[in-house]
């Protein structure tokens, strides 16, 4: 057992020495970024500004909230369409928090205001308006179509709100 526990030793030392996994700069906090789920879409092709989520989407939004139901949210932002709002309820109600309205007309203030949070955080968007935030955070250059939905987006920030570490993930339906 004493050389297992040299082995180890050894090992997490290498680890700690290694830059990828060293941990250098404390982070502030995480936002947590989606598209709405899947949403409906009328059978006679009549457009609908604001249709709700589907069945599937709405059993994707129960999940999200599973997701992140460890995870210690101060704040959950949407637009104010219907889809968006049905996709972050469960969320909210799980952390016994009120869903904010953001503007999608002004993302790049409202970018800004995500990255000095100093807390955790989960936006729910569109197709357009989450990779915009995303890129614009982030620098990457992530692109959602109108049939990609489950994908989330996580980025941390450090205390000077600098993006620290960036992920994605996905909500299962």
């Amino acid at each position: 057992m004493t050389a297992f526990r040299a082995v180890l030793f050894a090992l997490l030392l290498t680890l700690s020495a290694n830059p990828a996994f060293a941990n250098t700069e404390q982070y502030s906090h995480s936002v947590y970024f989606v598209r709405h789920f899947e949403k409906v879409t009328p059978a006679d092709k009549q457009v609908d500004r604001d249709p709700s989520l589907t069945t599937v989407g709405e059993r994707r939004a129960l999940n999200l909230a599973g997701l992140l139901a460890q995870q210690p949210l101060k704040a959950i932002y949407s637009t104010q369409y219907k889809r968006t709002m049905q996709t972050a309820l469960p969320t909210a109600l799980a952390h016994n928090l009120t869903v904010t309205h953001y503007d999608p007309r002004n993302l790049e203030s409202f970018a800004t205001t995500l990255a000095r949070l100093g807390h955790d955080a989960l936006v729910v968007g569109h197709s357009n308006t989450t990779p915009y935030l995303v890129n614009a955070l982030t620098g990457q250059n992530i692109s959602l179509s109108e049939s990609d939905y489950g994908d989330v987006f996580v980025i941390r920030f450090s205390q000077m709100g600098k993006v620290i570490a960036f992920k994605t993930g996905r909500v299962n339906r």
